[in-house]
């Protein structure tokens, strides 16, 4: 329904109507009176305290009249030539739930001359139950149902602040809070911030409970292995188990070679090597150090993590959150959006430092390696036993005899 408020009466007077929408929107009328090129500047974000803004949009703007209109980021400029005009808008986000009521706001504000008299009128679809206004010099409800306003005299800069109040449910709220564009509304605690953080509590205690999962240890190896042929699991070599269950895996794989043939008892070369030899243990034959193949082989198999990729990527999380902190304190605010993928950067370099060697595969084969019904024993056993840390009864003495002679052959130097 169109709305036509009455001519102005009076020089440089104002006749305002507004009607609140069943949708929520705000239409405003303005009959406006001007003895001289004015100016008027109506602001769409207003600090709504606690660092915080209130953003409306202001559409369907038109001037029916001599003037023109300019719009920017956060205002309209309306200027009017001397004569009189309607001056048309449709103003999102003039309603906000304030806990058992709805408020209405608006502000007439921004004339750079004099206003004679102002006088507005509002309607909304049920009757306001309380009535404000911050510089009118009378506000109230009359026997129509219309709340009215009126000030004698506007000075040039001076605002009228007015305010509704009216039943819960009378219609959608639509008010919009944002960041103040301020460094401290930037920091400001806002519900996707809010949001945020709680997630970020959660991938927190998410993160610590599957670090104590993984860091968790089962008990020692089980007795009463069936002696039965020994079979290697998935491609297993000793040197494998000792590593991922963190003994010697030189010891380990130099036992096995010499169960395999390749080492004689004395821990002098056998047979010569051949093609079923990994890399590591022909490093074991000739004396070398085998742990960087064998720790290589083992990142290839998956088992183990390659060292410090967790800590570089929550050093380069941490780089990203302080470069996005600071764009978005200096542009959207939102800021603490950065501060929080700071600290998870921080929190995944610190928890890297605690983060299990062997990955989800590999503590599932060790759990495989200690099951009874994965590892039958028999002589062959010993160096799977003995990267377990429980060598078989029946070769326990012979398994320290060897020991002994591998470590003076480590000892004396090649010839």
């Amino acid at each position: 329904m169109l709305i036509t408020p009455p001519l102005p009466a009076l020089p440089d007077s104002a006749e305002i109507e507004m009607r609140l929408q069943p949708d929520g929107s705000l239409s405003v009328v303005e009959a406006v009176d001007v003895q001289q090129r004015t100016t008027r500047t109506i602001q769409l974000r207003v600090p709504a305290g606690d660092h915080r803004d209130r953003v409306h949009t202001l559409r369907d703007l038109a001037i029916e009249g001599s003037g023109s209109a300019e719009r920017r980021a956060d205002a309209v400029t309306v200027t009017l030539n001397p004569g009189t005009a309607l001056l048309r808008y449709t103003v999102d986000g003039a309603v906000r739930d304030a806990g058992g009521r709805l408020e209405v706001t608006w502000a007439l504000e921004g004339w750079d001359t004099a206003r004679t008299l102002v006088r507005a009128s509002f309607a909304a679809p049920r009757i306001a139950i309380g009535v404000r206004c911050t510089g009118c010099t009378a506000a109230q409800n009359d026997q129509t149902g219309l709340t009215r306003f009126a000030v004698q005299r506007l000075e040039p800069g001076q605002t009228l602040d007015i305010a509704v109040d009216l039943p819960p449910g009378t219609v959608p709220a639509n008010a919009r809070i944002q960041p103040a564009k301020t460094l401290a509304g930037a920091f400001a605690l806002t519900v996707p911030v809010a949001t945020a953080w709680a997630a970020f509590g959660l991938l927190l205690l998410a993160g610590a409970v599957s670090l104590l999962l993984a860091r968790r240890e089962r008990g020692p190896l089980p007795s009463g292995f069936a002696a039965e042929p020994f079979a290697t699991p998935d491609g297993v070599l000793p040197g494998h188990i000792a590593l991922l269950r963190g003994t010697d895996p030189v010891v380990v794989t130099a036992v096995d070679l010499a169960i395999r043939g390749y080492l004689g008892p004395d821990a002098g070369p056998a047979h010569p090597p051949d093609d079923r030899l990994t890399g590591f243990e022909r490093r074991v034959l000739a004396g070398d150090d085998p742990r960087q193949d064998l720790d290589a082989d083992a990142i290839r198999r998956g088992w183990l993590r390659r060292p410090g990729r967790a800590r570089r990527a929550g050093i380069r999380i941490t780089c990203y959150g302080l470069f996005l902190t600071i764009v978005l304190a200096l542009t959207a605010g939102y800021a603490q959006l950065g501060v929080i993928l700071t600290l998870a950067g921080l929190a995944l370099a610190l928890a890297a430092r605690h983060f299990p060697d062997r990955t989800s595969r590999g503590r599932t084969l060790a759990r495989r390696l200690r099951d009874p019904a994965e590892l039958p024993a028999g002589d062959r056993f010993v160096p799977y036993a003995l990267a377990l840390g429980r060598p078989a009864p029946d070769t326990a003495f012979a398994l320290g005899e060897f020991l002994v002679a591998l470590r003076d052959r480590r000892r004396t130097p090649a010839p």
